[in-house]
């Protein structure tokens, strides 16, 4: 049962890692905001992307996470969702959000690797992982919250649960 659970939260995990969009450009860290056009797929709004690190903090139990290059956390908004993933200066770090797009967001899936540990916040499928709150001021959000998860190099050793806190500007 423990092995079911644990390759199931790593699965969330690496799910909402690949769902959410990521910017491996990396350059410079200023924020920038562009309007794309998606009327060939039927939408007749546009799409919202704010890329760079500008104000960009994620902490796990307190601390800062090592080895997630904020300048490629990138948040689009479309479709009535807001998507905020992130690229990893070395491959071992990443960060996946989907929320609503509503006055107050909910947080329908979140997946962050951190220290070989696979941690993941999801309520879907019937079954709920974790908690996450968001806090919205403008054009910050603010995503607080307990992720469960397990460690992918021993699995085995059960479930582990993590605090963490994560600011990123998206409009």
């Amino acid at each position: 049962m423990k092995r079911v659970l644990a390759a199931t939260l790593g699965l969330i995990a690496s799910a909402t890692l690949l769902m959410a969009c990521s910017d491996d450009g990396g350059d410079s860290g200023n924020k920038t905001t562009a309007a794309v056009s998606t009327a060939a797929q039927g939408d007749t709004g546009g799409t919202q992307v704010t890329t760079g690190g500008g104000g960009t903090e994620i902490s796990v139990d307190g601390k800062p996470v090592a080895g997630l290059d904020l300048a490629t956390v990138t948040c689009v908004k479309q479709a009535g969702k807001i998507n905020v993933g992130s690229g990893s200066v070395s491959g071992q770090q990443g960060l996946g959000i989907v929320m609503t797009d509503e006055a107050t967001p909910k947080v329908e899936s979140l997946g962050i690797v951190v220290d070989g540990n696979a941690l993941a916040v999801t309520a879907g499928m019937g079954m709920s992982v974790g908690s996450a709150q968001v806090a919205v001021d403008g054009d910050t959000y603010t995503i607080t919250g307990e992720a469960q998860g397990a460690n992918m190099s021993n699995p085995m050793e059960g479930m582990i649960s993590k605090d963490f806190t994560i600011k990123v500007a998206c409009s």
